[in-house]
């Protein structure tokens, strides 16, 4: 199930949207029409999601069992604003450092196990949000990444359990402001600026993924393909990503872990040739099987 967080344009009241095609279909309309019950927003899936989603599913049956015509409760995605994934996460987890190719292109040791910093909730941005770079902000870089979202409370689980605790899967871009993040050893400062987190634009159920280590990703900046590479070459997999960082604290829903970005960003580059992100740009970043993510900044 490919699920959005939404609200139509000329509404301010957040919705629970499913991602078909190019559509959303108002999964809340459709379930009062057929009296069935279903999580109203995102958070309302986070409570229990097992639950949400069974509801989900058995809504969109009942409909096909009823002959509702799925088409009066679709919704032009141009016509919707997108809004981030989950509203408040607890945390904002990143992973430095674990594409194979990225850490030979920019000379860095290769860990022995996840190197682990955050964001905050500032950093949070939608799908399709324009994102405004600071006057500040002088040395703004992308970086593709596949983003594990959480669905269910964990401590200090083993690699083979952590997968029952993953919800599903998104796009994100763990946008880096590169001098102040080098400014001292924490990178903190250079990762957790105002809108340095855009993540979607759909939450896809992990049912959803066959293979989440062996999925192209890639990114484009003004339609120029600028990262090509594969889940695959990471280093820490997806569940030794999540089983790693239970034993230092719990996981709980809604909690956001990006895994890090593959080879081919400005700060690889030699420094006269590094064109450092710039108000007009767009960046679109694609991972197999989740969707496109895009931003343009001012």
């Amino acid at each position: 199930m490919r699920l959005v967080r939404y609200k139509i344009k000329a509404m301010a009241e957040e919705q629970l949207g499913i991602e078909m095609a190019d559509d959303i279909l108002d999964i809340l309309r459709l379930s009062r029409h057929l009296s069935t019950s279903v999580p109203r927003t995102m958070e309302e899936l986070l409570e229990d999601n097992a639950i949400g989603l069974n509801n989900l599913r058995e809504t969109l049956v009942e409909a096909e069992k009823s002959g509702v015509k799925f088409d009066d409760y679709l919704i032009p995605a141009s016509e919707v604003t997108y809004l981030p994934l989950i509203k408040n996460p607890e945390k904002i987890l990143c992973v430095g450092m674990n594409y194979v190719e990225h850490i030979k292109a920019t000379g860095g040791e290769v860990p022995t196990a996840p190197v682990f910093f955050n964001k905050f909730s500032n950093a949070l941005a939608a799908h399709q949000q324009t994102i405004p770079l600071q006057a500040n902000a002088q040395h703004v870089d992308y970086e593709a990444e596949l983003v594990i979202v959480i669905g269910e409370q964990i401590d200090n689980v083993c690699e083979k359990h952590a997968e029952k605790a993953i919800l599903g899967y998104t796009v994100g871009n763990d946008l880096s402001e590169r001098a102040f993040q080098f400014q001292s050893s924490q990178w903190l400062i250079g990762k957790t600026m105002d809108h340095f987190a855009p993540v979607g634009p759909a939450l896809v159920t992990k049912d959803e993924i066959t293979a989440v280590q062996d999925l192209t990703i890639e990114t484009r900046r003004n339609g120029d393909l600028v990262q090509d590479s594969s889940t695959s070459d990471m280093l820490f997999t997806v569940n030794k990503i999540v089983s790693e960082a239970s034993q230092y604290m719990s996981l709980k829903p809604g909690d956001l872990i990006f895994t890090g970005t593959p080879r081919g960003v400005i700060l690889e580059q030699t420094k006269d040739q590094q064109e450092w992100l710039k108000a007009g740009d767009q960046i679109d970043i694609t991972i197999e099987s989740l969707g496109t993510l895009s931003n343009t900044f001012i």
